[in-house]
């Protein structure tokens, strides 16, 4: 039993040696090449970014919709009581110049002028005619005759004036330009009063768009100014530059909004109604630029890393203006040309060994 026993103890010295034996050959003291791979492994590498000298743009974008603005509006009335027999518009119809929009005719009372006028022509010719034959008998003075020629002047110009209005005829309102029709108020058929706006037009030139704007933007807002446009048809989008044309000094009730208007440069592939919206520039600045990702938030404060002789070195940076790409940063010893890190940023701390490359 003694020598069982003893035996299995020199078994078991064995297997604890032979144990031993393949830890060390496996993870005992490195060689040299090994102490290279241990440096390596503490090595982070980074993507960076030279730090630029150039200016920034800070944007916003706002929504709004294409509008008629009632300022630019025309209205087309006659100046003599009508009605309305046929419209050939309706609201929102984009029409071409000389385009006819509605018919028109002069009321019964209107024609009874124009008849009176007529007759009161043809007396007054009459009494011409007789002031003469009058005078050639010394039955009238030359006087009589003077008037009687002013009556006949009177009753000429008249006639004239009511016939060149269309009283007595059909008449054909016509667009003076291309536009669109805003509003046609008047109902076939009914008697319109002298002076009554038959139909609302608005020249294609001077359709606007309209953004709702911050009321904090607003000041850095002017006449003027340039703004990218984008509206919206059918699944797609039409783009393109405008200018400021009125800033509005009243906050929306409702929307808590203040509303721009926005000239676009080519207005004939608008129509009134569409969504828009616009890229409103509203700040620029010259400094040191940066991407975005080059700085990180932490702690209350904005942090950037640079690299030097192959470590990171920690700035804390102020932010000036911003867009959607880049991002203007400030601090001492920053320089023009000198590498950001914009990727692996967030695993460094300051002094840490960095592998540098360049971002694509």
């Amino acid at each position: 039993m003694k020598r069982f026993i003893s035996f299995m103890m020199i078994v078991l010295v064995l297997v604890v040696g032979i144990a031993i034996g393949f830890a060390l050959a496996k993870w005992g003291t490195p060689s040299s090449g090994g102490n290279a791979g241990g440096v390596a492994s503490g090595v982070t590498t980074v993507l960076t970014t030279p730090i630029r000298q150039g200016k920034i743009a800070q944007s916003i974008t706002v929504y709004g919709a294409v509008v008629a603005n009632p300022v630019l509006e025309k209205s087309l009335s006659v100046a003599f009581e009508s009605r309305v027999v046929r419209v050939f518009v309706v609201k929102g119809q984009r029409v071409l110049a000389n385009q006819p929009l509605l018919r028109i005719q002069a009321s019964p009372a209107e024609r009874l002028k124009l008849a009176e006028a007529k007759n009161h022509l043809k007396i007054a010719t009459m009494q011409l005619r007789l002031a003469k034959a009058e005078l050639k008998l010394r039955l009238t003075t030359q006087a009589d005759l003077i008037a009687a020629r002013d009556a006949l002047i009177t009753a000429s110009l008249r006639l004239a004036a009511m016939q060149r209005l269309g009283i007595g005829t059909l008449v054909t309102l016509r667009a003076p330009e291309e536009a669109v029709v805003v509003d046609t108020p008047v109902v076939p058929g009914k008697l319109e009063p002298l002076g009554t706006v038959l139909i609302n037009l608005l020249p294609v030139n001077k359709i606007r768009v309209e953004l709702w704007v911050p009321p904090t933007n607003v000041r850095q807002l002017r006449p003027g100014q340039n703004v990218d446009i984008a509206v919206a048809i059918q699944g797609a989008e039409i783009q393109q530059r405008g200018t400021v044309s009125m800033i509005t000094g009243q906050v929306n009730p409702v929307s808590g909004l203040v509303s721009v208007y926005v000239t676009p440069n080519k207005p004939g592939g608008l129509v009134i109604g569409q969504y828009a919206s616009g890229k409103l520039h509203i700040a620029s600045s010259t400094g040191l630029i940066v991407p975005h990702s080059a700085v990180l938030p932490i702690g209350g404060q904005e942090d950037m890393y640079t690299v030097k002789d192959s470590r990171a070195v920690l700035h804390h940076v102020k932010i000036g203006l911003s867009n959607h790409r880049e991002v203007e940063v400030s601090a001492p010893g920053l320089h023009v040309g000198e590498p950001v890190v914009v990727v692996g940023n967030a695993e460094l701390a300051d002094g840490m060994p960095v592998k540098q490359g360049n971002q694509p």
